[in-house]
């Protein structure tokens, strides 16, 4: 019985030592791709960036056309009443309503010429986030 415990023993230890080391080198290897992919994707983002820094002369150009665009919209509405612009404004009136809102009478809406540009709340939202927008980016440059 000692005989065999002497020689499955060191098969054993042997068989353990074995797959310890095929771990091991499984990890190793892993590690070793991981390593890898980590240096191809930072390859990658230093010429993302790169790219990103080399700005064509027409995207500048662009960017400045829309802005002065957007200017020129938002600085008419103020000048439209001096060069006789009329337009059609909707006033809407609040209904009456009788025992808490249950009931409601009257109300409408009325249109009325008025010297000037009606003003789109809309235009003035999107040129302020235009505005942000652009110069979010130009403060957020590089070199």
């Amino acid at each position: 019985m000692l005989t065999i415990l002497q020689h499955l023993i060191p098969i054993a230890l042997g068989f353990i030592a074995k797959l310890i080391a095929i771990k091991s080198q499984q990890a190793h290897d892993q590690h070793k791709l991981l390593l890898e992919a980590f240096a191809a994707k930072e390859g990658a983002l230093n010429k993302a960036r790169e790219q990103s820094n080399i700005e064509s002369p027409m995207a500048a150009w662009n960017r400045r056309i829309l802005m002065f665009v957007i200017l020129a919209l938002v600085a008419i509405y103020p000048l439209a009443g001096l060069i006789g612009v009329d337009t059609v404004v909707e006033i809407k009136q609040e209904p009456t309503s009788f025992l808490f809102g249950l009931f409601e009478f009257g109300g409408g809406s009325t249109f009325q010429t008025v010297k000037g540009l009606f003003k789109f709340e809309e235009i003035f939202q999107w040129a302020t986030m235009i505005v942000e927008f652009y110069f979010g980016g130009q403060l957020a440059k590089g070199k």
